[in-house]
């Protein structure tokens, strides 16, 4: 899944790929498009495995499923608030603006895909019946078997393995709506919603670049006190806004490393660091790679 550069606060646009590309790195493996002209439903798919996790407010042209493995972490489609944890699905349908962190101290483990139905219009139909209710269970961890089965036909290249994973990719559907459709025949309510100041001190995190971010201003900016925005928000949010704020500029960190070419002295100075040797340690903490490693692994 990737991550977004700095806006404006509204969500950004990720574009859907346009050419087969793999990236791997310790914390993340993502594909994409990897039957090029012959099999475009799938757009990408890709797992990650981090502790500290955030992706921006974006939407695409494109249908998104996530599937928690493991940890607990929170998603939200403009104002509902859907809170997820190890065996959750969580759906985004094209042109809903999004965005989703990790919660708590424990690995987060993600699988997600992209794809695309305009070939299985029937099926394509049903996708956009599912309302409000944007999470389902996966008790027996079908999608994560198929996920994986359909990481090991792309990375194995065994023969006929473009019909394997086209049946895998049908399984994988079917599988999800069969789920939505228990959702949707066991809920008696709506979704939680964001209050209106959690929303505004998102949208002012996701304007304002840089680490020293300084949370009593934040506090000050939507007429609260530090500790009231901090219930609030770990309430909410499942962490505090300090540990929000860390999860954004680690996030923002390899988004540059990553798609810019941008010498790490000026990233660092960028988000506002004092120093390229305090950047790097942080980022060394949060990530167990020194800028330079993170780049080269993406490359």
């Amino acid at each position: 899944m990737k991550t977004s550069p700095i806006n404006d606060g509204k969500p950004y646009k990720h574009a859907t790929p346009s050419a087969s590309h793999t990236m791997e790195t310790d914390s993340e493996i993502r594909i994409e498009l990897p039957f090029h002209y012959i099999f475009e439903n799938l757009t990408y798919i890709g797992v990650l495995l981090q502790e500290i996790w955030h992706v921006a407010p974006h939407y695409h042209d494109h249908f998104e499923l996530c599937y928690v493995d493991e940890g607990r972490g929170w998603f939200s489609i403009d104002e509902y608030l859907y809170e997820v944890s190890a065996g959750d699905l969580f759906l985004t349908k094209p042109g809903e603006g999004h965005q989703g962190a990790a919660a708590g101290d424990q690995p987060y483990r993600l699988y997600y895909m992209g794809f695309k139905l305009v070939e299985l219009r029937s099926m394509e139909a049903d996708f956009y019946k599912i309302g409000i209710h944007r999470t389902a269970r996966d008790e027996k961890g079908q999608i994560k078997m198929i996920c994986d089965g359909i990481f090991a036909e792309i990375r194995d290249n065994l023969p006929n393995s473009q019909q394997m994973v086209q049946g895998l990719f049908m399984q994988m559907l079917v599988t999800v709506l069969r789920a939505f459709e228990t959702k949707r025949n066991s809920v008696d309510k709506r979704p939680l919603t964001l209050p209106p100041v959690i929303r505004q001190v998102l949208a002012v995190l996701n304007t304002k670049e840089g680490f020293q971010t300084d949370v009593e201003e934040l506090a000050r900016s939507v007429s609260l006190s530090r500790s009231h925005l901090d219930r609030v928000f770990k309430q909410f949010i499942g962490i505090s806004a300090g540990k929000y704020i860390r999860q954004l500029t680690i996030d923002r960190a390899k988004h540059y490393l990553r798609e810019t070419s941008e010498s790490v002295t000026d990233i660092s100075a960028h988000l506002n660091f004092e120093s390229i040797h305090h950047f790097s340690i942080f980022f060394k903490r949060h990530t167990e790679m020194s800028p330079q490693e993170y780049r080269k692994s993406t490359k």
